[in-house]
């Protein structure tokens, strides 16, 4: 997914290089708000920062088919969405994706979300996409809920934010048009 466009003022483009700057000066624009959930945020106090998630996420394309992509709306940056992983073996693909606060609550994480779901199931045939969401994070739950996510599990300490652990709920979709497996 090189480019999508969602919508007339909404696309998917991948990031590049030169977005490193409009990247870093939205993570510093949004940091506390980001902070709750993100652990990266932090660690994240320098352009070369930016710089560095943008090359490691198109070398993990080449070797993966993983994509990090800007979240554009009416022309501006608003988020993210990648895959943190692809399990090829098992045909898993595990995205993640953020959202400035201004943008929220307009539908336009759900449609990328859809963009980005749609991707992974019709182009790079994985039979199921997984989330993690912190448990305390009730938009991220609805979220993944409305996208038509059902919960598998529960991990007890899943994560270590900042100064705490975070229990994650583990939620997944199916690939409808997949094919059982022997």
């Amino acid at each position: 997914m090189l480019r999508h466009q969602i919508n007339p003022g909404l696309e998917l483009r991948l990031l590049q290089p030169t977005d490193a700057p409009t990247l870093f000066a939205l993570v510093d624009a949004n940091r506390k708000t980001l902070r709750e959930w993100l652990p990266w945020v932090d660690a994240t106090t320098k352009l070369a920062h930016s710089q560095n998630f943008i090359a490691e996420a198109l070398r993990d394309r080449a070797a993966t088919r993983a994509f990090a992509a800007g979240i554009w709306s009416s022309g501006q940056l608003v988020g993210v969405i990648w895959h943190n992983h692809i399990d090829w073996a098992n045909r898993v693909a595990f995205p993640a994706y953020w959202l400035v606060p201004e943008a929220q609550g307009r539908g336009i994480m759900a449609a990328a979300c859809q963009a980005v779901i749609a991707h992974a199931f019709t182009q790079l045939r994985v039979d199921r996409v997984i989330v993690a969401v912190a448990t305390e994070n009730h938009r991220a739950a609805a979220l993944v809920k409305r996208l038509g996510f059902t919960q598998i599990s529960t991990l007890k300490k899943a994560e270590w934010l900042y100064d705490h652990f975070v229990d994650h709920h583990i939620y997944q979709r199916l690939n409808p048009a997949a094919p059982p497996r022997a």
